[in-house]
């Protein structure tokens, strides 16, 4: 009879107790989970629809405690069971949420990633960049990064990058203050950066002239083309080191992007362990980690310290230049850095 009534009791109550993370002061919020209140309870409402649960429990996961759940993980890169034991929440709880939020997220990337389109974007994109080291008419610039992922059951060797550890590489366009205006997260660690630019949307419009007048910006791993200036790798005048110069510093601007998008949500760096997903999830889970870093952007959150971290450039052989993208080149040193 006795247990009877414990069970009956308990019954009563809700299943777990959970805490309301939201009551947390707004640099704990930011610490621990990246966004500041306004920019969470955004999110809420933007994906209220796609997180509702639709069950008849007594007490299903609210919109707000879901979303904090998986930006906890996003953030902390911590086991599920750890995220959830902060929330009250199962790890079972967990995995759902990260999953669900994750896709809610990704069918919105283009709303939050963007090239710029218009007139007025492309001007005030060229004159930020220009500030830099006065290297004129750039429109983004463009680096790869490895996301180390655990090792997958099918083709396991095409995701074994030159490093030798297994990863999504990468591609991540920025401007110069560190917004993200284009990604691709879908290609195995053994892709090489050039050929994953020169498949990609982006740079296939760049290559049919169906972008905006200007240049990106890459490293010595890309192949040379008329929209597309790397460094010279071996300058002979002073204004083949003047453009190469400016070209270092400007491109920099990626370098650091990614830096502060890996330490804001450290499930994507090496130092928070490997993705323990699969290819598929794990690009969603890269995927989310840049939408978020904008959406910081969009708040004006203070940049983390990130420090100087240069890795040497290219990825592996030097892409063969093409002629017009030399000459496109030539042009811009003896006009720009003579």
């Amino acid at each position: 009879y006795e247990g009877c009534l414990i069970i009956l009791e308990c019954s009563l109550k809700p299943l777990r107790d959970r805490m309301d993370p939201l009551i947390l002061p707004d640099h704990m919020l930011i610490r621990q989970y990246r966004l500041p209140r306004p920019a969470i309870i955004y999110l809420a409402d933007m994906l209220s629809n796609d997180l509702k649960r639709k069950t008849r429990r007594s007490s299903p996961l609210p919109v707000v405690t879901q979303i904090m759940a998986a930006l906890r993980f996003l953030a902390s890169g911590s086991f599920q069971m750890v995220v959830g034991g902060t929330l009250g929440v199962s790890q079972s709880s967990v995995s759902r949420v990260v999953r669900d939020v994750t896709n809610a997220l990704c069918r919105r990337a283009r709303q939050f990633i963007k090239f710029p389109a218009t007139d007025a974007e492309c001007i005030q994109t060229k004159q930020k960049f220009c500030e830099i080291a006065g290297f004129p008419n750039v429109l983004g610039a463009v680096d790869g990064t490895h996301i180390a992922i655990k090792a997958p059951s099918d083709e396991e060797d095409g995701f074994v990058n030159r490093k030798n550890f297994h990863s999504i590489n990468t591609q991540v366009i920025c401007d110069a203050t560190l917004r993200v205006t284009d990604l691709v997260a879908r290609w195995p660690g053994s892709t090489h950066d050039s050929f994953i630019l020169m498949n990609s949307g982006t740079g296939i419009k760049f290559n049919e002239g169906e972008m905006p007048d200007g240049w990106l910006l890459g490293d010595s791993g890309y192949a040379l083309r008329p929209w597309l200036m790397t460094p010279i790798l071996h300058p002979a005048t002073e204004p083949e080191q003047r453009y190469s110069r400016a070209q270092r510093k400007t491109r920099s601007v990626v370098e650091r992007c990614i830096g502060v998008v890996k330490s804001r949500f450290r499930c994507i760096d090496r130092s928070g362990g490997v993705l323990q997903y699969t290819p598929e999830k794990g690009c969603k889970i890269i995927t989310c980690a840049f939408i978020l870093h904008n959406i910081c952007m969009m708040y004006r959150l203070p940049l983390p310290d990130v420090p100087d971290h240069h890795e040497p450039e290219g990825d592996g052989p030097v892409p063969a230049p093409c002629n017009t993208g030399i000459q496109v080149r030539q042009e811009l040193v003896r006009r720009r850095f003579m």
